[in-house]
């Protein structure tokens, strides 16, 4: 078996799936890859009751496949769904990755329709060539092609009559790429990074709670 195929399924089997045996309903869950999966989601959003479901590495088909132990055992009150870098990065189209985020959001609406879903766009990766960035890790990914994705990412959200959270315009910087001081290396976040993102998503994630939440 697959060393990343096998740390995956563990994740789901081991990990997921033991934690919700004893997770509240009405949590609010962080879903997507790596750039879910290292953030510091109850250090920046305390009050809220918040759940991380990001695995490094994951793509929409991942996604899908794990919406039962991510998602629906859950019950969420909300869920934030970010996901798409690594299909980019696998090469797969613009157009069969906004497809797999259509019907992520569709089986979500389905199977908890309690559930209040915000899309967020994928973030800007870096180019430049300052010295930190590794083009390796960057790999096929570019803004283009992002910002492609993006833009029908917001034409779903209108259709399925969810809330699109625009990211990416915070990220970015003048010459197109996310800003250096926001990222590890051009894809993953820093510190820094993340404490923006925080911020574009705190109106949300304390959105409707009760009066003694942290804004």
């Amino acid at each position: 078996m697959n060393p990343i195929y096998r740390f995956y399924k563990k994740t789901i089997e081991n990990v997921f799936t033991h934690l919700n045996k004893v997770a509240k309903p009405g949590s609010i869950v962080f879903l997507g890859d790596s750039i879910t999966d290292f953030f510091r989601v109850n250090e920046f959003f305390p009050g809220a009751y918040v759940i991380n479901r990001g695995i490094s590495g994951d793509t929409t088909d991942g996604v899908l496949n794990r919406l039962h132990e991510s998602v629906y055992e859950l019950s969420p009150s909300k869920v934030f769904l970010l996901i798409g870098t690594n299909d980019l990065g696998d090469k797969k189209p613009v157009e069969y990755i906004a497809g797999n985020i259509k019907r992520i959001i569709s089986e979500i609406k389905q199977n908890c329709p309690q559930t209040k879903i915000y899309l967020e766009s994928v973030y800007p990766v870096s180019l430049s060539k300052d010295k930190k960035i590794k083009k390796f890790i960057v790999g096929n990914r570019n803004n283009t092609d992002i910002s492609r994705l993006n833009d029908m990412l917001k034409t779903i959200a209108d259709e399925a009559e969810i809330t699109y959270i625009d990211v990416y315009s915070h990220l970015v910087d003048e010459s197109g790429n996310i800003k250096t001081e926001y990222t590890v290396e051009g894809l993953h976040l820093t510190i820094q990074g993340y404490s923006v993102v925080a911020g574009v998503l705190r109106p949300y994630v304390y959105e409707n709670c009760s009066e003694d939440c942290p804004v």
